[in-house]
């Protein structure tokens, strides 16, 4: 008779433990992906987690290895207590009265109907009080803000302002990271139309000096009223594109504080300004996008062998091979250059367009349509 030997289980692996050497857990708490909910939740862990993660040179660190910042939301053009709103999902869901903007004056009251939206960049809103002529730059996971007045002979009767732009002096640098306003060095530009529709001017702050620059201006050749859309940051230049009665953009060069008009390239067709952007192309250059007959179509703006600048229309896609169903109804509501991201309304949702790789994610239903301004940042006040 033989004996059936016993079989044995293999004994379960004893669980990895974690090592001791604070400098090696940073590295692996530094591959954390760039979400709301990351460093929070890993503050919950222990004691060692929470005090590695809070420390200011590993914040540091973990927004020098993402440096692209992820889309968290995106505000509405109309300025009030709550105008934030999130676009991910739980538990990265920001609410939208977390970020509360500091529009109260100093007895306490509020005039939203005062206030605009200049657009976002670097983390950081820019808003504009029309009533008390003053910039607010505002960083809205902190709550920090700076205020600065701008000079009553900018913004009057002869002359209105009507965007600007937030820019970090130092973004050119490949080693610079971009943090509050102890860290950065910020710049506002701002633009604006004369009264007799014909002339653009700008002109730009920085808080460094805590100066403001002469006004520069440039006539357009034909009537302008107003521009509304954020200005776009190509290299070292911003571009903004005035609204009226012609199609061009205008190019405010941050080193020479020159002010020039580039004509608007002759085969894009637009039906509107919900229908074109200016934007940043995959090389870094200066390009623009249209919706026309289901068509989004990309312009790039190339130095020709003789030496002149003109358009070439570089890309064209079908709609309805991005989304993956036919469209009908086409806006642009917003563009963040920062992430090369484009906000659109088709037949009553809402989309995110990642224009880089073309990747489309459908966010909600909504029939509002109201222009937008993109938001990414890290988002690490949780912890």
């Amino acid at each position: 008779m033989t004996r059936r030997r016993r079989r044995t289980c293999p004994r379960p692996d004893a669980p990895v433990a974690l090592p001791d050497d604070d400098d090696i857990l940073s590295e692996i708490l530094l591959r954390l992906p760039p979400l709301p909910s990351s460093l929070p939740r890993a503050s919950l862990v222990c004691k060692r987690w929470c005090r590695l993660v809070a420390a200011p040179h590993f914040r540091r660190s973990f927004r020098a290895r993402h440096r692209k910042l992820p889309l968290i939301g995106f505000f509405d053009d109309f300025v009030g207590s709550t105008f934030f709103s999130s676009v991910l999902g739980p538990p990265d869901l920001i609410p939208g009265k977390r970020f509360s903007p500091p529009i109260r004056d100093d007895k306490g009251g509020c005039q939203p109907d005062k206030w605009w939206i200049f657009g976002c960049r670097h983390g950081l809103v820019l808003l504009y009080n029309r009533a008390q002529k003053e910039i607010v730059l505002w960083d809205p996971p902190t709550g920090d803000h700076r205020r600065v007045a701008v000079p009553p002979e900018y913004d009057y009767e002869e002359k209105m302002i009507w965007n600007g732009a937030v820019l970090c002096a130092a973004a050119g640098g490949r080693s610079h990271v971009h943090g509050g306003f102890n860290s950065c060095p910020f710049k506002v530009a701002v633009v604006g139309v004369a009264s007799n529709y014909t002339e653009v001017f700008a002109c730009i702050y920085s808080w460094e000096t805590g100066e403001w620059s002469d006004l520069v201006s440039a006539t357009v050749p034909f009537v302008a009223y107003c521009v509304i859309h954020p200005g776009v940051l190509v290299g070292n230049a911003i571009y903004w594109m005035p609204i009226g009665e012609g199609w061009g953009i205008v190019e405010f060069d941050l080193d020479s504080h020159n002010l020039a008009v580039i004509e608007w390239p002759s085969g894009a067709i637009v039906s509107g300004n919900g229908t074109s952007r200016i934007i940043v192309t995959e090389d870094g250059g200066l390009g623009l996008a249209t919706l026309s007959s289901h068509m989004l179509k990309m312009w790039v703006r190339k130095v020709c062998s003789e030496g002149v600048a003109k358009w070439v229309l570089q890309k064209s896609h079908e709609l309805q091979k991005i989304l993956g169903q036919r469209s009908g109804a086409e806006v642009i509501l917003g563009y963040a250059d920062d992430i090369n991201v484009m906000l659109l309304w088709i037949d009553g949702r809402i989309w995110v367009l990642q224009l880089d790789s073309l990747q489309c994610t459908k966010l909600w239903e909504t029939n509002i349509i109201c222009r937008n301004h993109p938001y990414a940042t890290i988002y690490d006040s949780g912890i």
